[in-house]
């Protein structure tokens, strides 16, 4: 089952990781991998720490997180010195398998995940504020609840300390077909999550005034995050406010009978209408999580 949802912190988020099926399974879990895209128009404004930290320095030893764990309840650990931060780019994402150390920062996050929330801190405080160790332990067998050689054996070791980080988890989109081809019939359609088994997802344009018809070998799930139209039947449009109780028409699922053959107009004269969809585990048409 996939999980879809933007978030938007004021702050960034302790390193932490999310636990494989192996680990995730002795707790009655799920694992949780996870990917994330910055979208454009909800990213005006970076926040103040744009920037994610994933991942461990090359030649980091197992032992130096060890001893970031035994100093917990001392202050800072200095885990974030094993660390490297990454400049947050809108419009690209990031592949978040389990096991890799992440500290999100604070662009403006569509996260597309398994439907799990197993999760284990490493950092010790985040901007002078102290974490407590049950969120180290929070999906962790109680037998060892403080096995440190456990806990560090949660992480994939090989990625965290992979030299080639960037490449192997970072995503720039890739268009759909040919560019030139999308945009003569009146929109543009990329990948935006790819990297994954669990998931994929796409940012879908079209353009003002045009009508479009979309075909997809799958069901999927839809937020609209700039204009208005119609998708099939149904009015869509990305509120500008929406207060406490109030119905949105920006969310939608769409069956694999629609998604075969879906027609999306954009309604304005003068603004892009643009979809952002995510997909469930074996989706034939993304095929690229073999091949990168």
């Amino acid at each position: 089952m996939v999980l879809c949802k933007l978030f938007d912190n004021e702050g960034p988020l302790p390193l932490h990781i999310h636990q494989s099926d192996e680990d995730a399974r002795r707790v009655g879990q799920l694992g949780k991998p996870e990917a994330y895209y910055f979208p454009p128009q909800l990213n005006t404004q970076e926040g103040r720490f744009p920037y994610t930290f994933f991942g461990l320095n090359p030649g980091t030893k197992k032992e130096d997180i060890i001893e970031c764990l035994r100093r917990w309840n001392k202050g800072d650990n200095g885990i974030l010195y094993h660390s490297r931060a990454y400049k947050l780019k809108p419009g690209t994402g990031w592949n978040v398998p389990p096991g890799i150390l992440h500290a999100p920062g604070t662009l403006v996050t569509y996260e597309v995940q398994r439907a799990s929330d197993v999760l284990a801190f490493f950092q010790s405080m985040v901007e002078g504020r102290p974490l407590p160790w049950e969120q180290v332990i929070k999906d962790v067998p109680r037998e060892h609840h403080h096995d440190f050689e456990y806990i560090v054996g949660m992480l994939d070791w090989e990625a965290n300390c992979d030299p080639d980080f960037f490449r192997h988890y970072f995503m720039e989109p890739i268009p759909v077909q040919p560019v030139n081809e999308m945009e003569k019939q009146g929109y543009r359609e990329y990948w935006i999550a790819y990297r994954s088994e669990y998931f994929g997802a796409k940012e879908l344009t079209v353009f003002p005034g045009k009508t479009i018809t979309i075909q997809e070998s799958t069901a999927y799930g839809m937020i609209v995050v700039q204009g208005q139209g119609k998708v099939g039947v149904w009015q869509v449009e990305s509120p500008d406010i929406i207060r406490f109780g109030e119905l949105t028409s920006d969310e939608f699922f769409v069956s694999k009978e629609a998604a075969g053959k879906l027609q999306i107009t954009n309604l304005s004269s003068c603004e892009n209408l643009v979809l952002l969809k995510h997909f469930g585990p074996g989706n034939p048409d993304n095929t690229f999580t073999s091949t990168l």
